[in-house]
C-alpha cells in the first residue's frame, strides 16, 4: 500500500479551492452552491447543512405513496409531501433501487419498517433523541415463530425475490403493493391479523393466523394481512409445522441501536461505502487498484460534523460544467470540510438536489442532473421546516445584481418572504422602483433598460416599508459571446430560439438584449424571424448561425431533418421478446438494469443474457420486436437511412445483426458488427445502414447475437440503450478519442527504472475530456499530466520498477462521454 499511501498524501497537498454562495432557506437549514476546483478537475456542487435538534426542522425519507411499488422523481416525492400539508425546504435522492422500485438497503419512516435487507451497508438514521448517526454493516434479525415451537428466519422484507432465489424466506405487507409479485416455484402463507392495517416496527411482534398456505406465486396483499413467501427447504420445513389455523408470530430486531431509529435512509450496493469514519478516509479506498475507487461520476454524500447533517449533490459528467468525483476525491473534499463520518448514496444520473429558493413556495431542482433530466428513483430525503408562516420582511430581486451592455434591458423579477424564509405575497403593482446614479431608466413596473454609457448606481424596490436594493454595472465592452443552444436540431418549418450571453475579460457574465446583435444565417437552412428567433427551411441539410456585437461573433451549428425515432429505449421492455436457437435451456433473457449495471441513457437499460456453451453449430440469442397484436415486427415510419444501438460489450467477438422486413415481404440481414464482433467492453454506439433498393415502409423485426465457431462459444451479458432509426446524419459525436505515439513503445527494453511514460491522447470533434483520463500500471492507478493542446499524456512509475515486464493500460473519453474503444495497451520491460 505504500505507493497508494503516496498518492494519497499528494492528493491531500493539493486543496481544494472553493467559492460558494449561501442562500437563505429555513431556521436551521443553510444553503450553499460551490464552484470546487483542484488542477483541471471543475465541480459544482449543493451542500446542505440540517440542524436536527431544531424544533422547526424534520427529516424524512420519502417513497411514492409511502410503499415500495415504484420509482419516482425527487420533485413528485416532494410534492406529495406538499399535498399533505408539509412544506418541503430541500429533497436529495437517497438509496440505490431495483427495478420494481424498491430502496436496495433498510428504508424506515416514523419507525416503520418499510424495506429490509438482510444487511444493509452503510445508512443514514435519525434516532428516537434527534441526533443523527451514520452506520454500516447492519444486519437485520427477523423471525417467525410458530405455536409448534418452530422458528424460521426471514432473509428479507418487502424485497423482490426472483426465480432463482432458493431457501429463501420473504415478508410482504401492503406497503409492497397489491401483491407479492413474485414468481413460480414456492409456496405463499397468507396471514391474518386483527389490527386494521399491518405495520413492521424493530422489537415489535406482529401476531397472526394463516389464511391459506400452499405452492402459490404472486399473492394478493391486503392492508390487514401479511404473506410469507418460502422457498426451498424453508418451504419444506415449514409446511411441516404450519397449516391454515396456525398462529404465527414475526418479530423483527437490528443491531447497532437501530431498534430505536425514527428515519433510516440507506446506501445498499456494491457503490455504497464509508467515505469518512471519525475523519479518516477506509483504507480501502485508498487502494488504487479497486476500480471502483477510481470512477468519476457525479455523487450524493450524506455526512456528520458535530452532530449537523450535510447533504452533498456533486454534478459529474458534463464537462465544462462538472466534472464528478472519484470515492476518494470526495472523501478528500469532504475531509477538508472538517467532516467526521460521511457515507456515499445512489449517485450518478439519480443525483437530485431540490431546494426552496428565496421567495418561492415549493422547492425546485436546483443542479444539472447528468442525463440531462431528473430521474425517477427508489426513495428521497425531504427536509421539511415547521416554523409559521409570518408578514412579509424580505423583498428579493431576481437578478439580484446586475452587469449589462449599454442599451440592454432587463426585466426584474421580485418575490417576499418573511424572517423564517416562507414565500409571502407581493402585488407587483404596489411595487415602487427608484434609480441611483445615471444607469438608466424604468420602462414599466420591473423593465430596466440601461443607460448608454458605461456607469453604476443601483436600482431601489420599495414595498410598503420594505426595501431592497440591486447593484448595477453598465459596460460597452464584452470579451467572448455565446449562443444557447450551441447546437440544435430541428424538423423542415419548425423554430428555434437562441439566447445570446455575452462575457467580459474576467469571465463575468454581462446581460445583452437579443436586439443588440446582428444575426445571420450561414446557408439555406432557414432565416431570422426577429433577434433570436429562428425558422427552420423545408429542405434538409445543416447551417450556421451567427450572432454579432460590433467585431465579437459567435455561431450556433443546425441541423434540418426528421428527428431520430425511438424504436426501444428500454425503460419498457413492452414489445420486446427473446428467444435461443441452439442455446443452454432458459440462458436467453432480457430484463432492465439500474445502475450500478451499465446504464448509458435514463434509468434503465435492457440487460441481456445467453449461453452458447456446449452448443455446437450455430447458436443464435434472438430480441424480437412485437405488435401489440402479437404479430412479429415493429414498423417503422419514413424512409431511415440507418439504425443505430448502443451496447456495453462483453469482448466476446460474436456477431451482431439487425433483422428487417421490407414493403414487399423480403427479408434483409444488416450488420452491426464486421467480423471481429463485439470485441470491446464498454460503451460503443454500433449503426448498420439500410440497403439503397430497399422499399419502404420496412419492420424491425428481430436483433441477433449470432456465433458458429465452436471454440468461440460461451455465456456472457450485454447491456443495450437507446435503439433507433435515423433519417438524417446529424453528424453526432459518437466515437471516442484515439491513441498514438506510445512510449516506451510495445515490448521495449528499457534499462531506467523510473521509465517516463507517454501517449497521445485526440478526439477531432468534441475534444478529449481530460477528467475521463486514468492510466493504470501493473493494475494500479497512476497520477498523470495531460496537455490539452498537444494531446500529450505522461506519467512516471511514483517509485523504481523491478526488473521485469510491466504492462500500462490508458482510458479516456470525450467531452460526449464516448469512450475510446478499445483502451490503450501495451508493455515494456525494465
Amino acid at each position: 500500500m505504500s505507493q497508494d499511501v503516496e498518492m494519497m498524501q499528494e492528493r491531500r497537498r493539493q486543496a481544494w479551492q472553493i467559492v460558494q454562495t449561501e442562500e437563505s432557506t429555513a431556521p436551521g437549514v443553510r444553503y450553499w452552491r460551490q464552484q470546487v476546483s483542484k488542477g483541471a478537475l471543475r465541480e459544482a456542487v449543493h451542500m446542505v447543512e440540517v440542524d436536527p435538534s431544531h424544533e422547526l426542522v424534520q427529516l424524512k425519507p420519502v417513497s411514492f405513496q409511502g410503499k415500495v411499488v415504484r420509482l419516482e422523481t425527487v420533485g413528485n416525492l416532494l410534492h406529495e409531501l406538499e399535498t399533505q400539508g408539509q412544506r418541503c425546504v430541500a429533497g436529495f435522492n437517497g438509496d440505490f433501487f431495483s427495478y420494481a422500485g424498491v430502496p436496495s438497503g433498510l428504508h424506515m419512516v416514523d419507525g416503520e419498517i418499510i424495506t429490509s435487507p438482510l444487511l444493509t451497508k452503510v445508512m443514514l438514521v435519525m434516532m428516537n433523541d434527534g441526533s443523527i448517526k451514520l452506520e454500516e454493516s447492519v444486519r437485520m434479525s427477523a423471525l417467525v415463530h410458530c405455536e409448534s415451537g418452530y422458528n424460521l428466519s426471514v432473509d428479507m422484507v418487502n424485497r423482490a425475490r426472483k426465480a432463482g432465489d432458493t431457501d429463501h424466506a420473504c415478508v410482504y405487507t401492503w406497503r409492497y403493493g397489491d401483491s407479492t409479485r413474485t414468481p413460480a416455484g414456492g409456496i405463499e402463507a397468507i396471514v391474518a391479523v386483527n389490527e386494521a392495517e399491518v405495520n413492521l416496527y424493530p422489537g415489535v411482534p406482529i401476531r397472526g393466523i394463516v389464511q391459506s398456505i400452499g405452492e402459490a406465486f404472486d399473492s394478493p396483499i391486503e392492508v390487514n394481512s401479511w404473506v410469507l413467501s418460502l422457498t426451498g427447504w424453508k418451504a419444506r420445513a415449514f409446511l411441516e409445522q404450519a397449516a391454515p389455523g396456525t398462529a404465527l408470530t414475526l418479530s423483527i430486531q437490528y443491531e447497532k441501536e437501530i431498534q430505536n431509529a425514527r428515519q433510516v435512509l440507506s446506501g445498499n450496493s456494491t457503490l455504497a461505502f464509508m467515505l469518512l469514519k471519525d475523519g479518516k478516509i477506509p483504507e480501502v479506498l485508498l487502494d488504487s487498484r479497486i476500480r471502483l475507487n477510481s470512477d468519476r461520476h457525479p455523487r450524493t454524500i450524506a455526512a456528520i460534523k458535530q452532530g449537523k447533517l450535510y447533504l452533498a449533490a456533486i454534478d459529474g459528467r458534463q464537462p465544462g460544467h462538472s466534472d464528478g468525483m472519484t470515492l476518494l476525491e470526495a472523501a478528500c473534499f469532504l475531509q477538508e470540510q472538517g467532516m467526521e463520518h460521511a457515507i456515499n448514496l445512489d449517485g450518478g444520473g439519480s443525483t437530485t438536489c431540490y431546494i426552496r429558493r428565496p421567495g418561492d413556495e415549493r422547492a425546485t431542482l436546483v443542479n444539472q442532473p447528468s442525463d440531462g433530466f431528473e430521474r425517477e428513483i427508489g426513495n428521497a430525503l425531504a427536509i421539511i421546516t415547521q416554523a409559521p408562516k409570518g408578514e412579509l420582511d424580505t423583498l428579493i430581486v431576481i437578478p439580484s445584481a446586475v452587469r449589462a451592455m449599454t442599451g440592454s434591458k432587463v426585466a426584474f423579477q421580485v418575490k417576499g418572504q418573511d424572517r423564517y424564509g416562507n414565500a409571502s405575497p407581493v402585488d407587483g403593482e404596489q411595487l415602487h422602483w427608484s434609480l441611483e446614479g445615471r444607469i438608466g431608466s424604468i420602462l414599466e413596473k420591473g423593465v430596466w433598460m440601461a443607460g448608454s454609457v458605461p456607469a453604476d448606481g443601483r436600482i431601489i424596490v420599495r414595498y410598503g416599508n420594505v426595501v431592497q436594493s440591486v447593484p448595477v454595472l453598465i459596460t460597452n465592452r464584452a470579451a467572448r459571446l455565446k449562443l444557447v443552444p450551441s447546437c440544435a436540431e430541428v424538423e423542415p418549418g419548425g423554430n428555434l430560439s437562441f439566447r445570446a450571453l455575452a462575457f467580459d475579460a474576467d469571465g463575468n457574465e454581462v446581460l445583452v438584449s437579443n436586439e443588440l446583435l446582428s444575426w445571420s444565417t450561414e446557408g439555406e437552412t432557414g432565416k431570422w424571424e426577429e433577434p433570436g428567433y429562428w425558422a427552420a427551411g423545408a429542405v434538409v441539410g445543416r447551417g450556421r448561425v451567427k450572432a454579432s456585437l460590433d467585431d465579437i461573433h459567435t455561431f450556433a451549428d443546425v441541423h434540418v431533418g426528421k428527428s431520430h425515432y425511438m424504436i426501444a429505449d428500454f425503460e419498457s421492455l413492452n414489445g420486446i421478446g427473446t428467444e435461443g436457437v441452439n442455446t443452454v435451456e432458459g440462458s436467453v433473457t432480457l430484463t432492465k438494469a439500474a445502475r450500478p449495471s451499465p446504464v448509458r441513457f435514463g434509468t434503465f437499460s435492457g440487460r441481456w443474457t445467453y449461453d452458447f456453451t456446449g452448443k455446437p453449430g450455430i447458436s443464435e440469442a434472438r430480441m424480437t420486436f412485437v405488435k401489440g397484436t402479437g404479430d412479429r415486427g415493429h414498423e417503422i415510419e419514413g424512409a431511415p437511412y440507418r439504425f443505430g444501438l448502443w451496447v456495453n460489450g462483453d469482448g466476446s467477438s460474436h456477431g451482431l445483426r439487425l433483422e428487417i422486413v421490407d414493403a414487399d415481404g423480403i427479408r434483409r440481414f444488416l450488420n452491426f458488427t464486421d467480423s471481429d464482433g463485439l470485441y470491446w467492453k464498454g460503451w460503443k454506439y454500433v449503426c448498420t445502414e439500410v440497403p439503397e433498393n430497399t422499399r419502404f415502409p420496412i419492420r424491425v423485426h428481430t436483433i441477433v447475437l449470432e456465433e458458429a465457431n465452436d471454440a468461440k462459444k460461451n455465456k456472457g451479458v450485454l447491456y443495450l440503450d437507446h435503439f433507433r432509426a435515423e433519417y438524417v446524419d446529424f453528424d453526432e459525436d459518437v466515437e471516442g478519442p484515439e491513441f498514438s505515439g506510445m512510449r516506451p513503445s510495445d515490448h521495449a527494453v528499457v534499462t531506467t527504472c523510473c521509465p517516463l511514460i507517454q501517449v497521445t491522447v485526440k478526439d477531432s470533434k468534441s475534444g478529449v475530456d481530460p477528467a475521463s483520463i486514468r492510466v493504470w500500471l501493473n493494475d494500479a492507478v497512476l497520477p498523470h499530466t495531460f496537455c490539452m493542446d498537444t494531446g500529450i499524456l505522461e506519467c512516471r512509475p511514483m517509485k523504481p520498477l523491478e526488473a521485469g515486464v510491466h504492462r500500462v493500460t490508458v482510458e479516456a473519453a470525450d467531452m460526449m462521454r464516448n469512450a475510446a474503444l478499445p483502451a490503450a495497451t501495451w508493455s515494456f520491460q525494465i
